[in-house]
């Protein structure tokens, strides 16, 4: 505005011209001034927020963002400490624990990292049998974890004093526990039995990215009670989904399980904040181990369908040995469930299945299969992922029953695993 009462001449505009001129250039100086001090604000912002983000995401993972603004990292790029990616592990208590460690060598042997294999132990003893290992062989690195806190009243699970039938069951129905925990921590589990075979390697993160929460193994006649179904569950082998949260489909699938059981610290757990517990630390819970057969539990909860189950297309496991993959949901947790193929997940005769045929197959040719021994069957070596062996061919008995399945694992390799079934792929 040019100043109050001053006559405004030809002269006096020439007067002013170069005075406006340089205030025009001094305003366009603050200008650019300020913008370039806006870029580069917005750039840092830009720059830092994604590791104030993982910061976050570190220090509590619980912490939910919008799905748009959450940058997921690289599993492989974080510290064990922080990652929740799938453990498969073994029970064991001290009377399998040279068994336990056949199984972890065989799994490091086929490819999977000693920091993702864990051997849970039942007893101190098993507890000293690997921490000893790891002490006295630099080369061996063994992750080896208690069922429950050693000072709960329910520890230790496997005990002498306690008859072998009771103490089995403790360890089978307390492993639930474990899984429970592990699960509500962000951890999902490939539960193996210590006997239980893996001939190749199989990338767990194909579970971990698809929309299951439960995969399933076929049993081959065990329980007897349920074969009226046309299937059974293996309890040997199973994964379940971790990463679904505290209250997640996978939790309360294991949840229905533990109160079938009738363990008494369901209530206890629900109240532990997980977002104060480390990955390794088990919450002591002061409650006593659970008591049951789980895989009766498992089967019973199929055969009576109490957790309201629906099968993929209305389908239902196909008739025969060698059964085809199914799935479905359950709509009482909501988990979606998935049952293994028999050539991925073998559950029988150490020697192969006499029942030849197969139905659902895609991979396997309909016209043309090798009959093995005596009209045979052994998995598809192309397809199978784990054996379960449940017998040996002896003349004499083997009274120890540790001793019996390191002579599965053996006859498996001399009976099965050198033997082939023709695949589409040949023909």
């Amino acid at each position: 505005m040019d100043p109050p009462g001053e006559v405004l001449t030809e002269e006096t505009h020439q007067h002013h011209r170069p005075q406006q001129q340089q205030r025009r250039r001094g305003a366009r100086s603050v200008e650019w001034t300020l913008i370039f001090a806006i870029i580069f604000s917005i750039l840092s912002l830009l720059k830092l927020e994604p590791l104030a983000r993982n910061s976050v995401q570190e220090h509590k993972s619980e912490i939910d963002h919008p799905s748009q603004l959450q940058s997921k990292p690289d599993i492989a790029s974080l510290p064990p400490a922080t990652r929740r990616t799938t453990k498969i592990v073994t029970i064991t208590d001290f009377n399998y624990a040279h068994v336990a460690l056949h199984w972890h060598q065989r799994l490091i042997s086929v490819g999977y990292p000693p920091s993702q294999v864990v051997v849970v132990a039942a007893d101190d003893e098993t507890l000293s049998y690997f921490n000893k290992i790891n002490s006295n062989d630099n080369k061996t690195s063994i992750q080896v974890e208690p069922m429950l806190h050693p000072s709960s009243p329910g520890w230790p699970i496997s005990n002498s004093s306690i008859p072998l039938q009771k103490r089995r069951r403790r360890i089978f129905a307390s492993r639930w526990i474990y899984v429970l925990h592990q699960l509500k921590l962000g951890h999902s589990i490939l539960m193996s039995d210590a006997d239980n075979i893996f001939v190749r390697y199989v990338d767990t993160a194909t579970f971990e990215k698809s929309d299951t929460d439960v995969i399933h193994a076929y049993c081959w006649n065990f329980p007897v009670r349920f074969l009226s179904m046309g299937f059974i569950v293996c309890g040997g082998t199973m994964w379940l989904r971790g990463d679904g949260g505290v209250n997640g489909p996978a939790v309360k699938y294991v949840e229905s399980i533990l109160e079938q059981c009738k363990w008494d610290g369901l209530s206890k757990l629900r109240e532990v904040d997980y977002t104060n517990h480390s990955i390794h630390q088990l919450p002591n819970l002061t409650t006593t181990a659970a008591l049951c057969d789980d895989q009766q539990v498992m089967n019973s909860k199929f055969f009576s369908n109490t957790l309201n189950y629906i099968w993929d297309n209305n389908t239902r496991p196909n008739e025969g040995f060698w059964k085809a993959e199914a799935s479905g949901k359950s709509l009482v947790t909501g988990h979606k469930f998935k049952f293994l193929d028999v050539d991925t997940a073998y559950r029988g005769p150490v020697d192969g299945c006499e029942e030849v045929h197969r139905e659902n197959i895609p991979s396997l040719s309909n016209k043309i299969e090798e009959v093995v021994g005596n009209g045979k069957q052994c998995p598809d070596v192309n397809l199978n992922w784990i054996a379960m062996p449940t017998n040996t061919i002896t003349d004499i008995p083997i009274s120890d029953p540790a001793e019996d399945r390191v002579l599965r694992i053996k006859q498996w390799y001399d009976f099965c695993r050198n033997k082939k079934i023709m695949s589409d792929l040949e023909v």
